[in-house]
């Protein structure tokens, strides 16, 4: 938990778990995303300076494996897909810089996401405790989702 994880991210011996290549691969990425959690916390960050960082953090996260065609070996490891990129990680990268700019005067660290996870949590809970996972109203044909959203409303 919190201060705990920011200790993992930047001490984790990754070598351990990968190829020398590859493990520095990954904590450079991870260095990238310390980077941007402390620019995140800092009031005097330059959402400017914070939105280049964010990009070529997500080029490094986007870099592609180069595979040799004649003998289709790996030349070169890559990391993540576009298709990998999260909401959250879409967010980081594209649009808090504008938060930066826009609500400078309060600072990030006024906003959080908790109620939309907990609001979440309490979604999965209903579905798998109450709904009838898409598969009991066949005569009504009321989906999971609806009968969350009924039960909610």
């Amino acid at each position: 938990m919190g201060d705990d994880k920011l200790c993992v991210l930047r001490n984790f011996n990754l070598t351990k778990l990968f190829d020398p290549e590859r493990a520095a691969l990954i904590k450079s990425l991870w260095d990238g995303f310390a980077e941007l959690y402390d620019l995140l916390g800092e009031k005097t960050t330059d959402p400017q300076y914070f939105c280049l960082k964010a990009k070529v953090w997500c080029e490094l996260f986007l870099k592609k494996t180069v595979i040799d065609s004649k003998t289709n070996t790996i030349l070169e490891q890559g990391l993540y897909r576009s298709s990998d990129i999260t909401p959250y990680i879409h967010v980081l990268v594209s649009h808090v810089w504008e938060f930066m700019l826009i609500h400078k005067r309060w600072g990030l660290n006024a906003f959080s996401c908790s109620a939309v996870e907990k609001k979440n949590h309490d979604h999965v809970c209903y579905f798998f405790k109450k709904t009838l996972k898409n598969g009991g109203k066949f005569q009504n044909k009321t989906s999971a989702i609806c009968e969350i959203l009924e039960h909610e409303n």
